[in-house]
């Protein structure tokens, strides 16, 4: 290497495909290379052909690279994502020395691709390949319309025509960008990016799908012909050009459908429609795959996506309800079951597995030629490991284990009628049959048809999608029904066990959203939508807190305080017992209570000091002297003009003894009283209240002094 060549790295290059570009250019192989460096790690040349087989370097030694490839160190940090790590790896080996250590880069760089072949040959090599680490959502070359291919799936070919589309992947490729960057309250994007990818490539798997579809044939049939134009590309069937020109061909649907994964409202709507109300024989509605259709401009799309068949789209929508399921104060899931997970068995078909399946079968190799036609370094591994035996030993032992659950389940369901089993820490039998019924509903959509069909016929709600334990309480209620007979709305609630008490009061506050399911089974212990009008109409009901706040806020929205006698009811609601009973809660208390406080905000003297007999003369009082508001209206046994002026000189002459409190709202209405102009056509004040309020304004004032 007397004369030094220049190589340019390509932009995220991946340093063992920079090491072979360098020795392409000086007509030796990236192996004549190793021997000038020690090697921290064992095995130096073994499984050196790996596309996501990455060199880290020292100092020393990248001064060398940089003096064979007549690029400046500091241009190649910039250029080579590993680079920068291989001081760090190697910050005791240095000695003046030379280190080198092999890494797997894919692990820490993400993915290894083929680079742009065109972008690659103007910066030197030999003509030699590049491998770069690009994202999947990074695939795009714009300037030359190439769609960059997976390295190391089995085949030489690094990437696809898509001039034809370049325009449309580009935008796709900055609205995935600018997603990526506003997504709030979502993990990373590969998790997201994972999941639309697993969506769409089940729909192009789909016959249903394409029997509709208009777009992605053309855009297939556009991207083979461009690509068969140019020399030594290989011999693929359709089968295998549709499973190499499928990353391309649907990347737009895929961002559009990531963009629609992390939309907080159709998350809300496919919560609300799951995660069983997405199956449409429970009742549950489609309106979710509508929305997601329109949204792809294919109306279609509801018809094709069977919500009854296990897909990543339905467990997807499973997941997002799975945490309202999770008892109080228990731990999260782990990362590996969250809503951005995908099971193994939605995981799409990689192009290299694809290939060796097709190949197998039809009897062919994926690259078009012999062995030797394929390059050594393709030939050092398969990409897919291959085990002897016909690999059917861990299907039949899920079938026993199942089998074994079953017989448990059946026990269970004989003796109490339902499979809504609480977890148990010691089972008394052995076996776990509430954690293993846990594990069933969480995985529900990889259970075969026929496992389905025979635990429905236990218990045709084994699998609701409300939480179990609303299950369980339902049992215990019906149980308590078929001893004592069916529950009325015209009945009091009082006489019932304290559990079912509460229990039934949540389910008729929000009857109008619980799920058609849930309404149905009410329905069997007396419970209809007549049935809790009737109970709602009931007067003197207990009501739930917010009702009461509703309450509380219309009457002094009418009357302009809260300062109301105990019988005092409203639209038959005991508003003022209610009332007293806070104010007592309070008073034991010793300090605000969260409801004191919202009845605080609506009247600041709700719950005065003092008697409340003071605090509504009081209001009287003002009212009287300032002319009721015209949006206000006397409250029955309001005292009159000639009541309120004795009221007022009573509480004028024993001032001293009255309470802080007190005195402050007295001088408030000699303020009111003093100040000019407090009358208006809408306010008329009284006048005998009014002599009232200025007999007694010498009194303060001679006081004050």
């Amino acid at each position: 290497m007397r004369s030094v060549l220049r190589v340019v790295p390509v932009p995220g290059e991946t340093t063992w495909s920079f090491l072979h570009r360098i020795a392409a250019a000086y007509g030796m192989e990236a192996a004549d290379l190793l021997p000038w460096w020690r090697w921290a790690s064992s095995g130096a040349g073994r499984r050196s052909g790996r596309p996501d087989r990455e060199v880290l370097l020292n100092p020393a030694a990248q001064e060398m690279v940089a003096g064979w490839c007549g690029v400046p160190a500091g241009h190649l940090a910039r250029a080579l994502p590993s680079w920068t790590a291989g001081p760090t790896a190697l910050a005791g080996r240095d000695g003046g020395q030379a280190w080198a250590q092999w890494r797997v880069g894919s692990q820490q760089w993400g993915p290894v691709a083929f680079g742009c072949p065109l972008c690659t040959g103007r910066r030197g090599g030999g003509g030699q390949q590049a491998w770069v680490y690009r994202p999947r959502w990074r695939r795009l070359c714009a300037r030359h319309g190439q769609w960059l291919l997976d390295a190391g799936e089995g085949h030489p070919w690094p990437c696809v025509d898509v001039g034809a589309l370049v325009s449309e992947l580009a935008r796709a490729q900055r609205r995935w960008a600018l997603l990526a960057r506003r997504s709030v309250g979502v993990p990373g994007p590969g998790q997201v990016f994972g999941l639309a990818r697993a969506v769409v490539c089940g729909w192009w798997e789909q016959e249903a799908f394409w029997e509709r579809e208009r777009v992605w044939g053309l855009r297939l049939e556009q991207v083979v012909a461009a690509t068969r134009r140019y020399p030594c590309v290989p011999e693929w069937s359709e089968q295998q050009w549709r499973l190499v020109a499928r990353d391309a061909v649907v990347f737009p649907e895929l961002v559009a459908v990531a963009s629609a994964l992390v939309d907080p409202g159709l998350q809300l709507l496919a919560a609300q429609d799951g995660p069983g109300g997405l199956v449409r024989g429970r009742g549950g509605s489609d309106r979710f795959f509508t929305t997601l259709g329109g949204r792809l401009g294919r109306a279609w799309l509801h018809e094709v996506e069977d919500a009854s068949r296990p897909s990543a789209l339905t467990a997807w929508a499973k997941a997002l309800a799975r945490p309202t399921r999770r008892p109080t104060g228990s731990p999260p899931g782990t990362e590996r079951r969250g809503v951005w997970w995908v099971r193994t068995v939605y995981q799409p078909l990689e192009v290299g597995a694809g290939l060796h399946q097709s190949s197998d079968s039809a009897g062919t190799r994926p690259a078009g030629g012999g062995e030797a036609d394929v390059p050594e370094r393709w030939r050092q591994e398969r990409a897919v490991p291959r085990r002897a035996g016909n690999g059917a030993g861990l299907a039949r032992r899920h079938e026993q284990l199942f089998a074994e659950g079953l017989e448990h389940a059946r026990a269970y369901a004989a003796r109490h009628g339902h499979l809504a089993v609480a977890h148990t820490d010691h089972p008394h039998t052995g076996f776990d049959l509430g954690r293993w019924m846990a594990n069933r509903r969480a995985d529900a959509d990889a259970l075969t048809q026929e496992q389905t069909r025979q635990l429905a016929e236990l218990d045709p709600w084994w699998n609701p999608p409300w939480p179990i334990s609303w299950q369980r309480a339902w049992h215990r209620a019906h149980t308590y029904t078929r001893t004592h007979g069916p529950i009325h709305g015209g009945d009091s609630l009082s006489r019932l066990p304290r559990w079912l008490t509460r229990w039934l009061q949540q389910q008729i506050t929000h009857y109008p959203h619980l799920h058609p399911g849930q309404q149905e089974l009410l329905a069997q212990l007396g419970w209809n939508a007549r049935e809790v009008e009737r109970y709602e109409a009931r007067p003197g009901r207990r009501r739930p807190v917010a009702d009461a706040l509703d309450h509380a806020r219309a009457y002094a929205a009418r009357h302009g305080h809260l300062a109301v006698s105990q019988p005092t009811t409203h639209n038959g609601f005991l508003l003022g017992k209610w009332l007293n009973l806070q104010r007592h809660r309070q008073h034991a208390t010793h300090r605000p209570t969260p409801l004191g406080r919202h009845l605080t905000a609506i009247d600041t003297w709700w719950n005065p000091p003092w008697p409340i007999t003071w605090q509504r003369t009081w209001w009287a009082a003002r009212h009287h002297h300032t002319g009721l508001p015209h949006h206000l209206a006397w409250w029955p046994g309001a005292p009159d003009a000639q009541q309120t002026a004795a009221w007022l000189h009573e509480q004028t002459t024993r001032r001293r003894h009255l309470h802080p409190g007190q005195q402050h709202l007295l001088d408030e209405l000699h303020k009111i009283a003093a100040a000019p102009g407090t009358s208006s056509p809408a306010r008329r004040p009284d006048p005998v209240c009014s002599a009232a309020l200025t007999a007694g304004a010498p009194l303060r004032s001679r006081r004050t002094v």
